[in-house]
């Protein structure tokens, strides 16, 4: 059973973000607005979309506006949340699927498919070729599944575990839910062929501003509350709380401009910071500005932070801003004993995250996968790929 998606959109009133695809007075598209959507995200699907929006998507957005939703309309949501006694599980803990795109970088794409199947896990690639070389054909599936570009983290689904154990998906709302239109789209779709429950909600959050320890501890940087900026912080919370199963909420600063802006183009957690284990977490290392004071003080945090009965083991791996490009090793995916990490055009600087992830994690392997073509663009491993929890069932 799938629960329908609600059509409650909050205003977001940033430029980045200006609005949502207008929906008549009861929730419900009209047929104009439907055609209208459609052909926006048909549109920029031939185009080799960036992580933040373009020129043409800023326009879009500006153009389109909602009221934001009513309280009446809120706690109707959280009624729909996942049940009671339901887990989102840790990206390091086990993985049966990783789901990825076939929008843009395949040589990127076929590396990390590589490195996922032979971890274990499956291989979905929504749009993607009839086979891959290297992922054995019991492992890989081709998806025939509209979208607009490549950063499934983004907009993918979110798995967790309903309370029944089995896997259930929670939709969040794509920060360019207002021309990739498909992308938005995209969790509740891949929850049918999951044949699991897809809990959709209003509340704006990329996959990459978000990571959980499976404890109920929830880290994101401060944009989550910029894009929902009609909500107040409370309620922002109250969805991290009824829709990702968040207990304590963990707001870090993100590197910004002089105006405000993230300097990295998303402002994204997964773009200085990753939870690689129980106690642990990589924390991306610079000189430059204005990375390195968010950095620090993220390390300092994590290294000052409780958990089990000690602190957080911190790990620092550099990275560092050229051309208007930050290049991060943090944004890596863990796919069951195996981490796969980007490589950049420095090679000495690869060996060195290398090592530091092996010091780490010693029981794991750790495999790179060439990304200067997509950090280029505002991401990495992590941005591309979406891990399915394994449930032991898969």
């Amino acid at each position: 059973m799938h629960r329908g998606r609600l059509r409650i959109v909050p205003l977001v009133a940033l430029g980045i973000l200006a609005g949502a695809g207008c929906a008549s007075a009861d929730g419900a598209d009209s047929a104009e607005d439907v055609r209208e959507e459609g052909a926006v995200s048909a549109s920029l699907r031939t185009k080799n979309l960036p992580n933040w929006a373009t020129e043409e998507e800023l326009a879009i957005q500006r153009r389109s506006s909602v009221a934001p939703p009513s309280e009446r309309a809120l706690a109707e949501e959280a009624e729909a949340a996942p049940g009671s006694g339901y887990r989102v599980p840790a990206e390091y803990e086990p993985v049966s699927t990783v789901v990825m795109t076939w929008a843009a970088h395949t040589d990127v794409l076929r590396g990390i498919s590589v490195a996922a199947a032979g971890a274990g896990a499956n291989v979905w690639m929504v749009g993607g070729p009839s086979s891959i070389s290297g992922v054995p054909a019991a492992k890989y599936r081709a998806l025939n599944i509209d979208y607009d570009s490549i950063w499934s983290r983004d907009y993918g689904p979110v798995g967790i575990f309903e309370p029944t154990k089995s896997l259930g998906i929670v939709d969040t709302k794509y920060r360019h839910y207002s021309s990739r239109i498909a992308d938005d789209a995209m969790s509740c779709k891949l929850a049918t062929q999951f044949n699991a429950e897809c809990h959709t909600t209003s509340l704006i959050l990329d996959g990459g501003n978000y990571m959980t320890d499976g404890k109920g501890n929830a880290f994101l940087s401060s944009r989550v509350y910029n894009w929902n900026s009609s909500l107040s912080r409370a309620q922002v919370d109250s969805l991290l709380k009824s829709y990702l199963g968040a207990s304590t909420i963990h707001i870090l600063d993100y590197a910004a401009t002089s105006g405000g802006a993230p300097a990295d183009g998303t402002g994204h957690i997964d773009m200085f910071a990753k939870l690689i284990g129980d106690c642990k977490v990589v924390v991306a290392e610079t000189t430059n500005a204005p990375y390195k004071a968010a950095t620090d003080k993220a390390a300092n945090y994590f290294a000052n932070l409780a958990c089990g009965s000690g602190r957080y083991q911190v790990t620092r791996v550099k990275g560092w801003s050229s051309s208007g490009t930050w290049y991060t090793y943090t944004n890596s995916l863990i796919v069951n004993k195996t981490v796969i990490i980007p490589f950049y055009n420095s090679n000495t600087e690869n060996q060195a995250a290398v090592q530091a992830y092996k010091s780490a994690l010693p029981d794991y392997n750790v495999v790179g996968v060439n990304s200067e073509a997509t950090i280029v663009e505002g991401g990495s491993i992590h941005c591309i790929t979406k891990e399915i929890p394994s449930t032991g069932a898969q």
